[in-house]
């Protein structure tokens, strides 16, 4: 009698540790911009640049390949990310210039634009009971362990080498080697043929099926709050640091960022063990109120001057962050069609990425002008009244059920 072979967690794991590798990378520069600035002379608005166009490599994948997943399979769109992230680790690690750096930083983002994508959806597609719930939460909570990984590895490697800005991205590099011959070996296909490789390479943004909009809408409320505020974090995390110290320092930096994203994945676990499905609503309405009181703290840590402050404030901020991440990508796992999820999570992916580098573009100029700490306050501002936005769009919601 035969039996049918019980499904292998191994090609899930291996792609959620694809996708906290990839996060980790993206935030692997953040403890070192503040050395690139003074090794190189150049302005705080130009290395926030420098952070801000990974963000915008990020959207050219995401924006015109977002169905090539869907028509190819998700391994090879995969494996070609983690050859690009391989390749984009080698030149930060040699970067002589800012003119390097940013070419770096530029290929990272479409190497981390091919993966996010693509492995959103093969993380539902490859969990054993294919668990949207499970999926989704896997995809969140990896995206914000994998950046407070990397902020404190570089944190902590730059803090021990004599090589600061070339070690922590050789280290990378050597894990995002062993991932790419670990998938090619081990994680099977599980999409492709939805529509023929040409039609997935017409030049043309991602769209949302009809029938989810408002669901997508929602989701992308939730992911643009979260998102700002960690943009906010990763590109002026350095400077503020260096504000509140009076010097650099690489694991101060390296806290404050990880304190935030850490603290969000901790609440999305936290979450998905006590809180239903269904409870999206409450998930918003808790995220939005820890992340308001958050964002105020901060603000008061900024001008008291205390470190000790704003750690806490990146906590307490940190959770409501990633309660609303998860909630957008619950929201969009559970109502995307199966044939459109590789486009669809592209197309969330997108904003998550645009909210990230904007925000912080915004805030760099702003601290020229104004200076680092009443942009902060006015960053925090905006940010809080966009999550009140969002509670008043499910109040709205609510009503008219």
């Amino acid at each position: 009698m035969e039996t049918t072979p019980r499904p292998s967690w191994r090609p899930f794991v291996l792609i959620a540790l694809v996708v906290t590798v990839a996060l980790a990378s993206s935030a692997t520069p953040t403890p070192l911009y503040v050395d690139y600035q003074q090794a190189w002379g150049t302005s705080g608005t130009m290395i926030t640049v420098v952070y801000a166009v990974y963000a915008l490599a990020v959207l050219i994948p995401l924006l015109f390949l977002g169905r090539l997943s869907d028509a190819v399979g998700r391994r090879p769109v995969i494996l070609t990310g983690l050859v690009l992230l391989a390749v984009s680790m080698a030149v930060l690690a040699v970067a002589p210039n800012v003119g390097w750096l940013i070419a770096a930083r530029i290929t990272q983002g479409v190497s981390v634009g091919l993966i996010t994508g693509p492995a959103a959806a093969a993380l539902i597609e490859l969990h054993p009971r294919r668990d949207s719930r499970i999926g989704a939460l896997t995809s969140s909570s990896t995206t914000n362990f994998g950046i407070a990984g990397g902020v404190l590895l570089s944190g902590a490697v730059a803090t021990a080498s004599s090589s600061p800005l070339t070690l922590p991205y050789q280290v990378i590099a050597a894990a995002t080697v062993a991932l790419l011959a670990a998938v090619s070996a081990f994680v099977p296909e599980t999409a492709g043929g939805s529509s023929t490789v040409r039609e997935a390479l017409r030049l043309r943004p991602p769209t949302v099926p009809a029938r989810m909009r408002s669901t997508f809408a929602l989701a992308a409320i939730c992911v643009i709050v979260s998102w700002s505020v960690g943009g906010v974090f990763l590109g002026l995390g350095g400077a503020i640091a260096r504000d509140l110290l009076g010097r650099s320092d690489y694991l101060v930096t390296g806290l404050v960022v990880a304190a935030l994203q850490g603290a969000a994945g901790v609440a999305q676990l936290v979450w998905n063990l006590r809180a239903g499905p269904d409870q999206w609503r409450r998930g918003m309405t808790v995220g939005v109120a820890l992340l308001l009181p958050g964002l105020v703290v901060a603000s008061l840590s900024l001008e008291w001057r205390t470190v000790p402050g704003f750690l806490l404030a990146a906590l307490l901020t940190g959770l409501g962050m990633g309660l609303l991440f998860l909630i957008g990508t619950t929201l969009v796992a559970q109502s995307a069609p199966a044939e459109a999820r590789g486009q669809v999570f592209a197309a969330l992916y997108l904003v998550a990425y645009t909210a990230l580098g904007v925000p912080a573009v915004l805030a760099a100029l702003a601290a020229e002008q104004i200076g680092l700490i009443p942009a902060y306050h006015l960053l925090a501002a905006i940010v809080g009244a966009t999550g009140l936005v969002a509670l008043a769009v499910v109040a709205v919601r609510g009503r008219g059920r």
